[in-house]
């Protein structure tokens, strides 16, 4: 049975501004408070970040399953999780001159009656994502990685 998790949030930040701190995996370590650092262990298919690229953020690796330039970007998880079929969809909507955030994710637990358990984590981890991301993206510094990646 699969398990869905969803949070919005709703930032100042443009659709682009946000979509570059999902799509650069390094931006990742900048405003997400992973205990170690995110970096790019693949380049995507037909953009350095597009569909194929793939992060890694240890124990996890996660592969970019849609990139929608401002609008939708999703990942897959390919290890570290305990975890089945997880994939997480973040669209991004214009609102006045900001952004209204939806991120949604379902999993299947790995191990059977562990999803409760699992989806608490994970709804506590994504809605953490929903006010971090924004937070980061309000007040983006200089040397921010999704500044410095160049053109997505």
């Amino acid at each position: 049975m699969p398990y869905e998790i969803e949070a919005t949030a709703a930032t100042t930040a443009t659709p682009a501004e946000v979509f570059r701190h999902l799509a650069v995996p390094e931006a990742w370590g900048a405003w997400g408070k992973f205990p170690t650092p995110a970096k790019q262990a693949r380049e995507g298919d037909t953009a350095t970040y597009g569909v194929g690229a793939v992060k890694a953020i240890w124990p996890a690796a996660e592969q970019t399953v849609a990139y929608e330039p401002d609008t939708h970007f999703a990942y897959i998880a390919l290890k570290g999780l305990p975890l089945r079929r997880y994939r997480s969809d973040v669209h991004l909507d214009q609102r006045g001159t900001g952004t209204f955030i939806r991120w949604r994710s379902q999993f299947e637990p790995l191990v059977p009656g562990t999803g409760p358990l699992l989806r608490v984590g994970l709804k506590w981890m994504v809605e953490a994502f929903t006010r971090w991301l924004p937070a980061h993206a309000e007040h983006c510094p200089p040397d921010c990685p999704a500044r410095r990646a160049g053109d997505l």
